[in-house]
């Protein structure tokens, strides 16, 4: 991999039209066109504009290839956009090499609450320039790693909050951490959603974030009404992580592993896993798993334990995002820990 030139991801690049060949541009090959990441500004027919995210991480295609069919569609047929839309193409750099991040960089989806990086300073400018222009809505488009439904998220339990991730799919997930990801400062300006497209460029998840986007480009306003209970709400309330210096395995193989997973660890993914379920293997020398809750306090032994090599959950939960990808298990998480959140009519926002 090339080295990385910090100018080139510490600056906010702009445009007024989409770059000559953006619409057939393979992701590998967004770097020939853009500089570096890029906020293009798109004029339709109504504004305030729609704002979309994608490529905060470089393996994760769905938003691009949604985002490049729907242009075409409307090129096609020669019609102007309903509703300005501003679009923001994240992390080119690692797209490019197919991946969630290149060495030496930080996460683009942590870089949101300030910090020291060059891209956290890049973060901050998109802001500013967000705040400077009131927006009809945001959508921040995201892949799983590993198998997950089709899933929407919200950072706020309001209205148009959850009408705008229920256009997108019947199961909702509710969280406030990681505090620094771009749905969360997103929420802070404007109705927004992040939507979990499930594996990289798979044809449902492209599907559904044109179909979304072709909505809210058309739609004179958002509804302020309480949604319909005709969804799922689970509530994001613990992070599980591995040690760095853990060695980690798929299948039973604690003679060359610390920590051991099972093949199908995908599967367990949005299942209602009753206390006792055996989720892994541990070693005698791992450091093993640690779980922290939403204030970043150390829960570990409430949600896990060990039962000679066996990790164990110790309660009933639901987990999500585990994926048999180790490098992404190390980069960001093992898995998140969520529960149910009613949400009734007589108590909804």
């Amino acid at each position: 991999m090339d080295s990385l030139d910090p100018a080139r991801h510490s600056r906010l690049c702009r445009l007024d039209a989409l770059p000559r060949g953006f619409l057939d541009c393979p992701v590998n090959r967004l770097d020939t066109l853009f500089e570096g990441p890029t906020l293009i500004r798109l004029r339709g027919e109504r504004r305030p504009p729609l704002f979309v995210s994608v490529l905060l991480h470089g393996n994760e295609v769905s938003g691009l290839l949604a985002v490049q069919q729907l242009l075409k569609d409307f090129e096609h047929r020669r019609r102007p956009l309903p509703r300005d839309l501003w679009l923001f193409v994240g992390n080119i750099e690692a797209a490019r090499y197919g991946v969630r991040r290149l060495p030496g960089q930080p996460d683009y989806n942590r870089i949101w609450a300030g910090g020291e990086h060059p891209e956290c300073r890049l973060a901050d400018e998109l802001l500013d320039e967000l705040r400077r222009q009131p927006l009809f809505a945001a959508l921040d488009v995201h892949n799983n790693s590993g198998w997950n439904p089709l899933y929407g998220c919200v950072n706020r339990l309001e209205a148009r909050y959850l009408r705008l991730a229920r256009r997108f799919s019947a199961v909702m997930v509710y969280f406030t951490q990681p505090h620094e990801v771009l749905g969360v400062a997103l929420s802070r300006l404007c109705p927004a959603a992040t939507l979990e497209c499930g594996l990289s460029g798979t044809a449902e998840g492209v599907s559904r974030v044109v179909h979304l986007i072709t909505e809210l480009l058309a739609a004179p306003a958002l509804d302020a009404t309480p949604p319909e209970p005709d969804f799922e709400l689970l509530h994001t309330i613990a992070t599980v992580r591995v040690d760095d210096a853990d060695r980690i395995g798929l299948g039973y193989q604690l003679e060359r592993y610390d920590l051991c997973f099972p093949d199908d660890l995908e599967a367990l993914n949005f299942r209602r896993l009753d206390a006792d379920t055996a989720i892994g293997w541990r070693s005698p020398n791992a450091r093993g798993l640690c779980v922290t809750d939403n204030d970043g306090r150390n829960v570990t032994t409430h949600y896990l334990r060990y039962q000679g090599e066996f990790i164990l959950t110790r309660r009933p939960c639901v987990l999500s995002m585990l994926t048999r990808n180790i490098s992404v298990i190390y980069q960001d998480c093992l898995c998140y820990i969520m529960e149910p959140y009613p949400l009734h009519r007589d108590n909804a926002p």
